[in-house]
């Protein structure tokens, strides 16, 4: 059994982030689904993974930044080599990919991407990670949630992303984490992917992700998750 910590949306509330990394030491891996900082620079990025290197995780987080995560940062991320944009990252239990932005609304946030640059960003990811001969359980990683889903609901509205939704179903992903809209706090089961937004991070909010590699009748391996709450 693999434990996996799922987070979005901290936007620079460190001490919220050390509290909930603090309670939760012993998982297997952390995964950010953006908003690392809340406009912020490279001391922030650099507080931010220094908080998550301190937690003696066993291996390196994975993470995307989010449309509040200015250039500076996502430069951080990328010199962490912890952000998963741009490439795959093999864990040997699963197998992991991630785009990061905030689908372009006002363009007045620091990563905002068209449906077209957010499509570019994941799917040569997604089809390198499918065409892999030891197949294992694939987990996304983005802040804009899939369209359609209980991810991205705003009010009576959805918001997400029509090109991940579009992506969700052709590649038929075992997780996919995302943000972003933090009142849309979910762990659903869509199209066969179980969607998980955890909520922010900034508010004490988290999930727990847990994929057993034999399940009990011998198949695929099975995958839950848990929103939890400080």
């Amino acid at each position: 059994m693999k434990k996996i910590l799922v987070l979005s949306d901290i936007h620079g509330h460190r001490e919220s982030l050390a509290a909930v990394l603090a309670g939760n030491a012993g998982v297997d891996l952390v995964a950010i689904a953006g908003d690392l900082t809340n406009f912020g620079g490279a001391a922030d990025a650099k507080a931010i993974l220094s908080l998550l290197a301190s937690a003696g995780l066993a291996q390196p987080p994975a993470l995307v930044a989010g449309n509040c995560d200015p250039p500076a940062v996502r430069r951080c991320f990328a010199a962490s080599g912890c952000d998963l944009e741009g490439r795959t990252r093999e864990l040997g239990f699963a197998t992991m990919a991630g785009a990061g932005g905030g689908l372009f609304r006002a363009g007045i946030t620091s990563f905002e991407r068209s449906e077209e640059e957010l499509y570019g960003a994941l799917a040569p990811q997604l089809f390198e990670a499918r065409s892999n001969a030891a197949r294992r359980p694939l987990i996304v990683v983005t802040h804009t949630p899939p369209y359609g889903t209980n991810a991205d609901r705003r009010g009576e509205k959805h918001v997400g992303s029509g090109e991940f939704a579009a992506l969700m179903v052709e590649y038929a992903p075992e997780v996919w984490i995302c943000g972003h809209i933090h009142e849309s706090r979910c762990v659903s089961l869509e199209d066969g992917t179980l969607v998980v937004n955890p909520g922010p991070c900034g508010s004490g909010c988290f999930a727990i992700l847990e994929i057993d590699e034999k399940s009990p009748d011998g198949g695929a391996a099975a995958v839950r998750a848990e929103l939890r709450r400080l």
